[in-house]
């Protein structure tokens, strides 16, 4: 799983961060984290830091129409190296183009749901860090409501039966 930063930033401040197994986070996307001054510390273990070809690093900018190198572009980059990973995001102009070029999208929603099912929190705890997120300003975009909607309805229809 390539992991963006509004992911690591939404499940730090529950403090849930360890919901996350294993995953690679580019350099660039830890920078803006700790430009967001969110001080979470990262299992070295379970991340890994990859650098992105240079060849997809342009591509990446070009496919964006970006200028200069960011979180995204490395995300968007390392998907062109490692074609149909999951990306771990609720950016929703990154959740798009990596859409398009045949990324699998979840953020902390499918997280926590993968967890749960997992059986690493119960879903009684799903409801609650939902609350925290909520708490921290995380909304859910109509868009993403919508592409989680039928997870949910199943996840909260077994929680309640």
């Amino acid at each position: 799983m390539i992991i963006d930063s509004t992911v690591i930033i939404s499940l730090g401040l529950v403090g849930k961060l360890d919901l996350i197994e294993e995953g690679i986070i580019p350099r660039l996307v830890l920078n803006e984290i700790e430009t967001e001054s969110i001080r979470i510390s990262l299992k070295e273990p379970i991340f890994e830091i990859p650098t992105p070809s240079d060849k997809s690093k342009r591509q990446a900018l070009e496919i964006l129409g970006d200028l200069i190198e960011t979180g995204d572009s490395d995300i968007v980059a390392l998907l062109l190296d490692l074609p149909h990973s999951l990306i771990a995001t609720d950016d929703k102009r990154l959740r798009s183009v990596c859409k398009a070029i045949g990324g699998n999208i979840t953020g902390p929603l499918g997280i926590l749901i993968h967890s749960a099912r997992r059986g690493k929190i119960s879903k009684e705890d799903v409801l609650e860090i939902l609350k925290d997120l909520n708490n921290t300003g995380f909304r859910m975009s109509l868009e993403l409501y919508e592409e989680n909607y039928l997870a949910l309805k199943l996840f909260y229809f077994r929680v309640l039966f």
